[in-house]
C-alpha cells in the first residue's frame, strides 16, 4: 500500500523533530574524528617535500603548499563548525529542559528586582522562550548542514588534487621529455579554459546577460559539464545549497556565502605564508629585536640532533647524533630527500656492466658508484678543515632515506664547534663551487 504524499510529508516532519538526537551523535563522532587531519595535512606536505619534489622551482613547491594551505583551514573549520554546533546543540537541549520544568516561559510580571518599565522593556526585548528554542533548534541544524558542506567540499578538493598529483608525477616520471614539452601548452589551455568558465559564471550570475540566449546556452553548457569536478560531490552540496539559497533572502544568503568565503581564504592564506616561511626557515612576526636572524651557526636547532627532534619534528637537510659530543666519531646523516634528484642526475651517471652478471653482482657495483657520485656532490668541513676520504654508506630509516658518514673527531676542539655541508653547483661545471647547505654547530668535550 502506497503513502499519500502528506503522509510522507508528516513522515519526515516528525524525522526532522527527533534529529537533534542523531546531530549530538553525529557531530561529536566528527569532533573526535576529524581532530587528527591537521596533524594529518602537516604528516602530508612532509611527506611530498621529503619523497616527491622533483624540483626546487617556485612551481613545485608553491602548488602542493598551496593544497596543504587549503586542506588544513578545510581541516581546522570543520572541526571548528562541528564544535559550535555541538555547543549550541547542547545549549538547546538544556533549554527544552528549562522548558519541560517551566512550561510557561519567562514570567515577565515576576522578575525579581525589576519595574514595570523594565519589565516591558524585557518583554519586547526577548521575546517567548518557545520561540528563542525554534530560532535555536533551526539554527543548530543549519550550522550542521553548513558542516556537512565543509566536509563535501573538503572531500572534493582532496581527490581532486589527488588526481592532478598522480597524474603530473606519474607523466613526469615515466615521460619526462614528453611533459616538459606539454606542460606550458596545456598549464595554457587550463587557464584560458578556467578563465572562459569564470567569465560566463559571473554573466550567468547577471540577470542583465542571462537571459541572452548565447550567454544562457553556454551558462547551462559550463555548468553540465563541470559537474564532474566535483567528484561525484555534486548532487549532496547542491541539495544543501539550492535549500539555503531558495528559502533565505538572497542577500542574506549571498553575504553569509561571502563571510564564510572570506573566513575559509584567509586562514589558507595565513597557513600557507606561515607554512612557506617554515620551510625556507624564516622566522615570522619575531617580536625581540635582537634576536637570530636566522644564521644557522649560531643557534640550536633541535631537529639536527637525533637526541632533540620531536617525533613529530620534520627531518632536517641532515643530523647528527646530539648537540654535545664526547664520542670519538661523528654519526652524520645526510637526508636525500627527492629534490636533490634533479641535480644527481647530471652528474651521476650509472656504470654499464656486463649482461652476463647476475642481479646480485650488479647490485653492489651500482651502489658503490652512487656513493662515489654522493661523495662528490656533497663536501664536508669541520670548522675550517675540510675533510676527505669519507665512507658513504646508505641508511633507511623509520622517516627518511640518506646516507650515514662516520666522521672522527680527532680534529675537533674543545668547546663549539661547526660541521659545514656544502653541496656541488651543477652549473659551475667543470669548475667546482659549492654552496651553502647546512651548518650544525655542536659541543665537543673530550671525556678523557
Amino acid at each position: 500500500m502506497e503513502n499519500h504524499p502528506h503522509e510522507k510529508s508528516n513522515w519526515i516532519q516528525e524525522l526532522s523533530n527527533q534529529s537533534w538526537n542523531l546531530e549530538l551523535v553525529v557531530s561529536g563522532a566528527a569532533i573526535f574524528s576529524t581532530s587528527f587531519l591537521p596533524e594529518l595535512t602537516d604528516s602530508a606536505i612532509a611527506s611530498y617535500y621529503q619523497n616527491y619534489q622533483i624540483s626546487s622551482d617556485l612551481y613545485s613547491q608553491v602548488l602542493p603548499t598551496l593544497a596543504y594551505s587549503f586542506g588544513k583551514a578545510s581541516a581546522y573549520l570543520l572541526i571548528s563548525s562541528f564544535i559550535v554546533h555541538f555547543i549550541f546543540r547542547a545549549f538547546w537541549i538544556a533549554l527544552v529542559g528549562l522548558r519541560a520544568a517551566f512550561p510557561q516561559g519567562i514570567n515577565f510580571d515576576n522578575l525579581p528586582n525589576t519595574t514595570k518599565e523594565m519589565a516591558e522593556m524585557y518583554k519586547e526585548k526577548f521575546d517567548s522562550l518557545d520561540g528563542f528554542i525554534v530560532r535555536l533548534d533551526k539554527l543548530c541544524s543549519q550550522i550542521f548542514s553548513i558542516a556537512f558542506v565543509l566536509v563535501l567540499f573538503s572531500i572534493m578538493m582532496a581527490l581532486l588534487y589527488i588526481l592532478g598529483f598522480v597524474a603530473t608525477i606519474g607523466f613526469k616520471t615515466y615521460l619526462p621529455s614528453l611533459y616538459e614539452i606539454t606542460k606550458p601548452v596545456f598549464l595554457g589551455l587550463l587557464g584560458v579554459l578556467w578563465l572562459f568558465s569564470m567569465l560566463i559564471m559571473a554573466a550567468g550570475y547577471t540577470e542583465k546577460y542571462r537571459e541572452h540566449p548565447i550567454i544562457r546556452k553556454l551558462y547551462k553548457a559550463t555548468v553540465e559539464k563541470s559537474t564532474f569536478l566535483y567528484m561525484g560531490m555534486y548532487k549532496p552540496i547542491q541539495y544543501i545549497n539550492f535549500t539555503f539559497g531558495s528559502n533565505m533572502p538572497h542577500k542574506k544568503y549571498f553575504k553569509s556565502v561571502m563571510v564564510i568565503g572570506f573566513i575559509f581564504f584567509t586562514l589558507s592564506i595565513g597557513i600557507y605564508t606561515t607554512k612557506l616561511f617554515e620551510h625556507a626557515g624564516i622566522s615570522m612576526m619575531e617580536s625581540r629585536n635582537f634576536f637570530s636572524s636566522g644564521s644557522p651557526e649560531y643557534q640550536i636547532n633541535s631537529s639536527f640532533y637525533d637526541n632533540q627532534r620531536a617525533e613529530n619534528d620534520e627531518m632536517p637537510e641532515a643530523s647528527i647524533q646530539s648537540d654535545v659530543i664526547q664520542e670519538p666519531f661523528l654519526k652524520l646523516f645526510i637526508n636525500y630527500s627527492k629534490v636533490l634528484d634533479e641535480d644527481l642526475s647530471k652528474i651521476c651517471k650509472e656504470p654499464v656492466l656486463a649482461d652476463s652478471l647476475k642481479n646480485s653482482q650488479k647490485r653492489p657495483i651500482k651502489d658503490k658508484a652512487r656513493l662515489e657520485c654522493l661523495g662528490e656532490y656533497f663536501q664536508i668541513s669541520l670548522n675550517d678543515s675540510t675533510m676527505n676520504s669519507n665512507e658513504f654508506f646508505f641508511e633507511k630509516t623509520d622517516r627518511a632515506k640518506g646516507i650515514k658518514i662516520y666522521l672522527n673527531t680527532e680534529k675537533c676542539k674543545i668547546g663549539r664547534n661547526t660541521l659545514y655541508i656544502k653541496t656541488l653547483e651543477i652549473d659551475s661545471l667543470p669548475k667546482k663551487v659549492w654552496g651553502d647547505y647546512v651548518a650544525i654547530p655542536f659541543w665537543y668535550f673530550d671525556k678523557k
